[in-house]
């Protein structure tokens, strides 16, 4: 599955992090990426504790708008809960320059 805004392609081959242990592990432990993207579910917080890169964050509410970002978030790091939101995005840094609060995502 991928991840699109507007059609325009912002990350291939998302993985889907929909249990416990899948949204638990994460980044963690990785010297670099091992999946272009990850969409953490249902998630409204992270931490980058054990984590070795920055990362770029979506938080998404249950349309899949984007309600909140960070873009360059580094290691040891805690976002507390984020107000309505449902899905948690993850990419290397700088993927989701362009993407803008408000902005509806789909995967497919």
């Amino acid at each position: 599955m991928d991840l699109y805004k507007n059609q325009v392609l912002l990350v291939k081959d998302i993985h889907i992090a929909d249990t416990f242990i899948k949204r638990l592990r994460g980044y963690m432990f990785h010297e670099k990426p091992h999946y272009e993207g990850i969409v953490l579910s249902p998630c409204n917080s992270i931490h980058t504790f054990f984590m070795k890169f920055d990362i770029d964050v979506l938080f998404l509410d249950e349309s899949m708008t984007v309600i909140d970002k960070y873009i360059g978030l580094e290691k040891n790091k805690v976002i507390k809960p984020i107000k309505d939101a449902v899905y948690t995005v993850e990419a290397q840094k700088n993927v989701f320059d362009l993407v803008e609060v408000g902005d509806r995502l789909k995967i497919c």
